[in-house]
C-alpha cells in the first residue's frame, strides 16, 4: 500500500482546562495511530483569533500541526474519528 503524507491541522477548544496542549497533543496522536497513521512531526503552534468565529462564546481556538502519513483512505477514518472529540472543533488535512 503506498504511503501518502499529509499535513493535519486540528483546532481545538481550550476552554475551562489548564495546559490542555500539553494533554490533548498524545490524545491527537492517539487517534491518528488508531486511524493508521503514523505522526512525523507535531507543532503547536498557540492560540489565534478566529477571522470568522463560528459563534461568540468561541472567538479563539488552539493550533496543532501534524505532519502525518498513512494510506489515502486515513484521512477520512481520522475525520470521523475526531468529529466524535467534544474538544476538536475545526480539521484540515491537506496532502503534502
Amino acid at each position: 500500500m503506498n504511503k501518502r503524507n499529509y499535513l493535519a491541522t486540528i483546532v481545538y477548544d481550550a476552554r475551562g482546562a489548564d495546559g490542555a496542549s500539553d494533554e490533548m497533543i498524545p490524545k491527537l496522536s492517539e487517534y491518528i495511530r488508531d486511524s493508521e497513521g503514523e505522526v512525523t512531526k507535531v507543532e503547536n503552534q498557540g492560540t489565534h483569533e478566529f477571522a470568522y468565529p463560528q459563534s461568540k462564546q468561541m472567538k479563539s481556538g488552539v493550533f496543532i500541526q501534524f505532519e502525518i502519513s498513512g494510506d489515502s483512505e486515513m484521512p477520512v477514518r481520522l475525520k470521523d474519528k475526531l468529529s466524535l472529540e467534544k474538544k476538536v472543533d475545526r480539521v484540515l488535512i491537506e496532502r503534502k
